[in-house]
C-alpha cells in the first residue's frame, strides 16, 4: 500500500499498464489458440475428404495466425523485460540501453495492433517520461 506512495508516477502508471497489457495478451492468446485449433481440425477434415486445394487455402490462414501469435508472445516478453527494469527506468530521464529495444518495439506496435489499447497508453507514458520523440522510431 505504501509502496505506491513511495514510487514515482511513471513507475506506478507503467506497472499497472503493463499488468493490464499482459492480461489482455492472455485473453487474445486464448482466442487465437481456439482459432488455431479450429483451423488445424478444418485442414485435417479437408485433407481426409480429398479437398487438397481448399486445405492449402486454410494453411495460409493457419500460417498468418501462427505469425500473429508469435508477435503477441514477443510483446509479452518485452513487457516482462520492461517490468523487471522498471525501477532503473524510473530513476533515469533517458531510456536505459538494455530497455531501448523493448520500449521502441512496444511503441511501434501501439500503432499496428488495435486490439491492445494499453500499448497506446504505454507509448504516451514513455514519450512523456522518457523524453522519447516519436519521429526517432
Amino acid at each position: 500500500m505504501f509502496d505506491a506512495l513511495l514510487k514515482s508516477k511513471f513507475y506506478t502508471k507503467c506497472k499497472s499498464t503493463i499488468k493490464q497489457t499482459k492480461t489482455r495478451i492472455e485473453m487474445i492468446r486464448k482466442k487465437r489458440d481456439a482459432m488455431l485449433k479450429y483451423l488445424k481440425n478444418d485442414m485435417a477434415d479437408l485433407l481426409k475428404s480429398g479437398a487438397d486445394v481448399n486445405a492449402y487455402g486454410r494453411a495460409d490462414g493457419l500460417l498468418v495466425e501462427l505469425n500473429i501469435s508469435s508477435c503477441y508472445d514477443c510483446l509479452e516478453q518485452y513487457c516482462l523485460h520492461i517490468s523487471s527494469h522498471l525501477a532503473t527506468m524510473s530513476k533515469q530521464r533517458e531510456c536505459p540501453e538494455e530497455c531501448r529495444e523493448a520500449v521502441s518495439t512496444l511503441m511501434f506496435s501501439a500503432a499496428r495492433l488495435s486490439d491492445l489499447p494499453e500499448l497506446r497508453e504505454l507509448r504516451d507514458i514513455f514519450t512523456e517520461s522518457m523524453e522519447i520523440p516519436l519521429n526517432v522510431l
